[in-house]
């Protein structure tokens, strides 16, 4: 079932490395769904250009979400995101993905129950 599998890649947000227990098949969905979550929230070291640990608001021009709630996750008011305050704008960004990706499996499944 697709709603227990975006179910489970919720739980594993923390994108460890562990499987989640199930079918093989179940287990494949929950790591490529979890793979394009992961994928879709844009990485720390990529954006730090510089490679000086610390993101500056020209950096985070290369992610629009980033740039567009800057403010909310400088948490220190420094101009700066070090790596902590990224996790949480990274977690932020994990959870909204994997609530879409959620909604979707769940439409579907209507729409596939409504169809039968």
């Amino acid at each position: 079932m697709k709603t227990a599998s975006i179910t489970a890649t919720v739980a594993l947000l923390g994108l460890s490395t562990w499987a989640w227990a199930g079918s093989d098949s179940e287990t494949r969905t929950t790591q490529q769904v979890e793979s394009q979550i992961s994928a879709s929230v844009p990485d720390f070291s990529q954006l730090d250009a510089d490679g000086n640990g610390a993101l500056t608001a020209n950096e985070a021009e290369n992610s629009p979400e980033l740039a567009s709630q800057w403010k909310e996750y400088d948490e220190n008011e420094d101009g700066r995101l070090n790596r902590a305050e990224f996790s949480a704008f990274e977690k932020t960004q994990l959870e909204k993905r994997a609530k879409q990706y959620e909604q979707s499996a769940d439409e579907a499944e209507d729409r596939i129950d409504s169809a039968q």
